[in-house]
């Protein structure tokens, strides 16, 4: 039951809060709505002015007004507000037979009805930034106190760099460091200069090396990063598959891999590399489970898999520093924007063709499944982790697809364009085609999720 519940904790969350700001923006403009709904389907309970807390579903007769009903329906997924005067995926058009009303979503201007279609996805990047300026105000800035490179990935621009396990970097661009963190801020996509040099302790040595500007860009956009870990780093086992080849040599979640045949293992990217090289071969994992150590040998399938999830964690000394509010809000939008142009890079990165879907959608099951795992890890992390989907769910809102409140915005601006309105009739029609395609996408997510 826990993936269950802390997706549905998550979703209704979202969902609130996104439905919460077309809601408050709608009233603050003059708008009336029917309906604010927790949840999709019949109506199970619900509080409104005229007939007060009821169960099951109001008289078709009954007439609000310029009062709201508040409800909570069966399905425990998603929810929504129904705003009068707006065409939207219930297809109600009773309302277009006759005059607009002044309280109507279509009697407004085009800027009212873009705020309101717009305030879902702005909620969604203000809770964002409200989690991650909580996360770092309560947790602080934790930095990582070693400068020394404890993995290379072969051919990563790191390895092209010549860089090698156990060089010290002394300083970047002239600026001393003393962290990691330092090193990867110094190394930063963000910064201005043409081409980056980096200071190398080896063994007592000092040597350069210069990586230019574009190819850290290029780097970072590709997904492969600079291919380099610091020392000190540690690969953790998560879940488990049933009757895998990890689950028959007996791996645990939790359990820490020290080295395989012999050779200390530093990256899930290092134990990945080796293990899709010895494809249905047996391994030794030795791995550290609390305070005892042991070898496990593995047989490794012959698609190269073992069937485990893998994470790294940071177990060297560390800097903890406390972060004030100011500081931890301007960090927060940071990431929110880091978040917005990684997402968006992703999906680019599909409509191109060099990622697949499968690569970079997940739906329900497998949010349900990363949210019970980031609940495992602490309340920090399932925040963390709510953080990142609300901001997902606040960009894929924004596409220009009917249905999604970006095709909502779509149909404001080629109305404020042309200066009328769209026929109701084609409006109808677009959303029909929208929800079809909408669901045969989930369907298909759904689909790849369950293989």
């Amino acid at each position: 039951m826990t993936p269950i519940i802390a997706f549905l904790i998550v979703i209704g969350i979202l969902v609130f809060v996104h439905e919460l700001g077309h809601f408050l923006t709608a009233k603050w403009t003059g708008m009336r709505a029917d309906v604010f709904a927790v949840g999709m389907g019949p109506r199970m309970l619900g509080w409104n002015r005229i007939t007060g807390f009821s169960f099951g579903p109001l008289p078709k007769d009954l007439d609000l007004g310029e009062y709201t009903d508040y409800r909570i329906c069966w399905l425990p997924i998603g929810g929504y507000v129904k705003i009068l005067g707006m065409i939207d995926e219930s297809m109600d058009n009773e309302f277009v037979n006759r005059a607009p009303a002044p309280y109507e979503f279509r009697s407004k201007n085009a800027w009212q009805k873009a705020l309101v279609l717009s305030a879902g996805v702005i909620m969604n990047l203000i809770l964002a930034v409200v989690l991650f300026a909580g996360l770092h105000t309560a947790m602080g800035k934790s930095e990582m106190l070693t400068t020394q490179v404890g993995y290379v990935e072969p051919g990563s621009l790191a390895a092209e760099l010549a860089i090698e396990s156990g060089d010290r970097i002394v300083a970047v661009n002239g600026t001393p460091v003393d962290s990691w963190d330092a090193v990867i801020e110094q190394l930063g996509i963000e910064g201005t200069q043409d081409a980056r040099t980096l200071v190398i302790d080896r063994q007592g040595a000092r040597i350069q090396r210069t990586v230019q500007s574009s190819d850290v860009v290029r780097a970072v956009a590709d997904g492969q990063g600079l291919g380099i870990m610091p020392m000190h780093m540690q690969v953790e086992v998560g879940n488990v598959i049933s009757y895998g080849p990890a689950d028959k040599a007996g791996l645990r979640s939790g359990d820490h891999v020290l080295a395989i045949d012999s050779m200390p293992v530093r990256s899930v990217s290092q134990l990945q590399h080796y293990i899709r090289g010895h494809a249905g071969q047996a391994v030794t994992m030795h791995i550290e489970r609390g305070t005892e150590t042991m070898p496990l040998q593995v047989n490794v399938g012959k698609d190269s898999a073992i069937r485990v999830e893998l994470a790294t964690s940071y177990v060297g000394p560390k800097r903890e520093t406390s972060i004030g509010l100011v500081d931890a809000v301007g960090m927060a939008f940071a990431d929110v924007k880091q978040t917005v142009v990684l997402i968006v890079g992703s999906v680019g990165h599909v409509i191109q063709g060099d990622v697949s879907v499968r690569q970079s959608f997940g739906g329900p099951i497998k949010i349900a499944k990363m949210a019970a795992r980031s609940q495992e890890l602490g309340w920090d992390a399932f925040l963390r982790f709510m953080a990142l989907i609300s901001i997902s769910l606040a960009v894929m809102n924004l596409l220009p697809l009917p249905g999604l409140d970006g095709g909502h915005l779509v149909f404001v601006l080629v109305e404020a364009v042309i200066r009328r309105e769209i026929p109701a009739q084609v409006k109808i029609r677009i959303q029909q085609v929208g929800m079809i395609l909408l669901l045969a996408l989930m369907a298909f997510v759904i689909y790849l999720d369950l293989t």
